[in-house]
């Protein structure tokens, strides 16, 4: 049997952020892997230690981060009590980007919640999602900041163009792919539609039924990046997904981040998780 050998989630001071630990509890649950809570805060700049009473601030923002830090740490562990699953603790100090990628790149699956705008608790580093999605080299599982979720990869939408990124999400997916019900919509973006690298659908329909996946193919004309966000959105409710698995397309360059525009879209608008691989 496919599993992944542990499960990591990020953990944060957000109302959301038990949401997607339960998420993972039961994930980690049904794989029989351990699981990982990861926390990272955000941490204040240099000049904020220069202010006057510096020492005064320094000891008050250090004492009031590690009461948050312990409170987190009791509602990882009440969210996770109930399931029979191994779990442990981490606690980031220091640059909190630099940190979560040294950390996590032991994740079989990584657990992350969508950016919340709106949500200062959920705060941690500029980008620090897309940071993660592209440089940690493992699978990245983002759980939508609204919703409640209580199945996952029963019905699964697959987002195909034949590509690097797509083969590994699915690669990555498969441990949640086992005897699922798979929607494959292979659509191109007007600008790789003509790659001769592209490798078609049917590959991607037998690695599926290799593991049990009941799967559906349809095929799409080469359409524009927010055409193919839209369309991926729209198949995932028409078809009563609980789960998307796509491609990662984006570059970081000295951590400034570029995504490409079918990612961004389903960043922005997610309604169900979504499996990146990248």
């Amino acid at each position: 049997m496919l599993a992944y050998p542990n499960i990591f989630v990020y953990v944060d001071a957000s109302t959301r952020s038990m949401t997607r630990v339960a998420l993972a509890a039961r994930i980690a649950s049904a794989q029989q892997c351990r699981m990982v809570g990861v926390c990272a805060t955000y941490t204040p700049q240099p000049w904020f230690y220069r202010m006057h009473h510096a020492a005064e601030c320094v000891q008050e923002d250090r004492d009031r981060r590690q009461r948050e830090h312990e409170r987190m740490r009791q509602r990882f562990e009440s969210a996770i009590w109930e399931r029979s699953v191994t779990a442990e603790w981490r606690m980031l100090e220091g640059e909190p980007v630099a940190n979560m990628l040294k950390e996590v790149r032991e994740a079989g699956l990584l657990v992350m919640g969508q950016t919340d705008e709106n949500d200062n608790d959920s705060f941690v580093a500029p980008q620090f999602l897309e940071s993660m999605m592209l440089e940690a080299g493992r699978p990245l599982l983002v759980v939508p900041y609204a919703g409640e979720f209580h199945s996952i990869g029963t019905r699964v939408l697959l987002a195909w163009d034949g590509g690097r990124e797509c083969a590994r999400a699915l690669h990555d997916a498969l441990p949640l792919l086992a005897g699922s019900r798979v929607h494959l919509l292979h659509a191109n973006s007007a600008m790789r539609s003509l790659r001769v690298d592209a490798t078609p659908a049917a590959h991607a329909v037998r690695l599926l039924r290799d593991v049990g996946a009941e799967v559906e193919t349809e095929y799409v004309p080469a359409a524009n990046d927010l055409a193919i966000g839209e369309m991926i959105l729209s198949r995932a409710a028409d078809t009563g997904a609980d789960l998307i698995v796509m491609g990662a397309y984006g570059h970081s360059r000295f951590r400034e981040i570029t995504l490409g525009g079918v990612t961004r879209t389903i960043l922005s608008s997610m309604t169900v998780p979504v499996l990146l691989g990248h």
